[in-house]
């Protein structure tokens, strides 16, 4: 049975600079914000949190719902929905978690997007986001 997965991630932004995690796959690396997938039962808020202190030992706050993203690859093989919220630290100490796909985390300067990669495809949107503090809706498709 096809299902969709749905992921959640937390755009946290301290001292004009943006939490991310960085991924690597093969020799491949590229950076996201930091959150993943929401298991059976758990609430979309709970998973934000656990998720974020399993990659990164930071405790937060959820905020407003900033933009939603689909990910659908051509091949139709899978389907993610990405929610992204504002989060603010609350506790915890900036650790990587020990997950083997997790290569970084640090807080990037903000002024430094436009040079990373980063997936899914809302790097246009971040930096809207980031400048205007305003709530972007659906961003469509971020596969490609």
């Amino acid at each position: 049975m096809d299902m969709i997965d749905i992921r959640v991630a937390a755009c946290i932004i301290r001292n004009n600079k943006i939490l991310m995690i960085q991924h690597k796959k093969a020799d491949k690396k590229y950076w996201l914000l930091p959150g993943g997938r929401i298991e059976y039962g758990e609430t979309i808020i709970d998973a934000l949190k656990r998720e974020l202190i399993e990659e990164t030992g930071l405790e937060i706050a959820v905020g407003k719902l900033i933009f939603i993203s689909d990910a659908i690859p051509e091949d139709n093989h899978r389907h993610i929905l990405n929610l992204f919220f504002e989060a603010k630290v609350t506790g915890g100490e900036l650790q990587l978690g020990d997950e083997e796909i997790l290569n970084a985390v640090e807080f990037i300067d903000v002024d430094k997007i436009d040079e990373l990669v980063i997936y899914p495809l809302i790097k246009e949107e971040l930096k809207q986001y980031i400048n205007t503090g305003q709530p972007l809706g659906y961003l469509g498709c971020r596969w490609r």
